[in-house]
């Protein structure tokens, strides 16, 4: 019986190496983390202003905040802060300080664990905006969300994220090497996790259609931009760590 022998991983690491320093996904990569993270960021700034003067919280005496509606201001300041660690982690990873931006990328999963919760859960938007300390304890730390996805998110994930820049632990120190075939795998990670964000935000715009029926165009773009990267780039195809 034939097995995987020494010269295979060889083959395949040298593929996966090839693939994550071709110089037009580098690019490619870097461009589409850049684009992604204006798009949340003008997306959520259009969302606070929709949500901060449309609904009826502030008239029915429900918002702290005095909005509109305090599940679409959740939604938009969810995104906004997307945005701004979406560009910064790609930055670092690409501008000498991986470690930097690994640590802002587990941030990122975390984002991508609260965009599931209020697209599938009712008015956890509002909720986590609301909340205190005690709130995001019991129903939005990520270990409570992974439980309550029933398996969609993986604990091995997250701890990988933990490992690689999460915390200051000896792991992390691979980054410090500053390896560009491990930036460009973190990259595309970052990509991956960011394309799942807005999937779960497009969800939750269609239940929400009076606030984001102008935004329409902005989704096909995005959905479009993510499918040229995706057709073009072998890392896509690597299973998560």
């Amino acid at each position: 019986m034939s097995g995987i022998t020494g010269a295979d991983i060889e083959d395949v690491r040298m593929a996966v190496s090839a693939a994550a320093l071709n110089p037009k996904l580098v690019t490619v990569r870097k461009d589409l983390a850049l684009f992604a993270s204006s798009f949340f960021s003008e997306v959520g700034t259009q969302l606070h202003a929709a949500g901060n003067i449309f609904g009826t919280d502030r008239k029915n005496g429900k918002s702290p905040f005095q909005h509109g509606s305090d599940e679409v201001v959740g939604m938009s300041v969810l995104l906004r802060i997307g945005g701004q660690l979406i560009s910064a982690s790609a930055e670092l990873l690409t501008e000498g300080r991986p470690y930097a931006g690994a640590a802002l990328l587990r941030q990122i999963v975390e984002i991508e664990y609260l965009a599931w919760a209020f697209e599938s859960r009712h008015q956890d938007a509002e909720r986590w905006l609301r909340s205190d300390r005690e709130i995001r304890e019991e129903f939005f730390k990520p270990a409570k969300l992974r439980t309550a996805s029933r398996g969609k998110f993986r604990g091995k994930d997250y701890s990988f994220h933990c490992e690689l820049g999460g915390h200051p632990v000896p792991t992390g120190t691979i980054l410090l090497k500053g390896d560009p075939s491990t930036v460009q795998l973190l990259l595309s990670d970052l990509l991956g996790h960011t394309g799942n964000v807005w999937d779960y935000f497009v969800g939750w715009a269609k239940r929400h259609e009076d606030y984001t029926a102008h935004i329409k165009n902005h989704a096909l773009t995005m959905a479009e931009k993510f499918q040229n990267w995706k057709s073009c780039d072998p890392l896509v195809e690597l299973p998560p760590p």
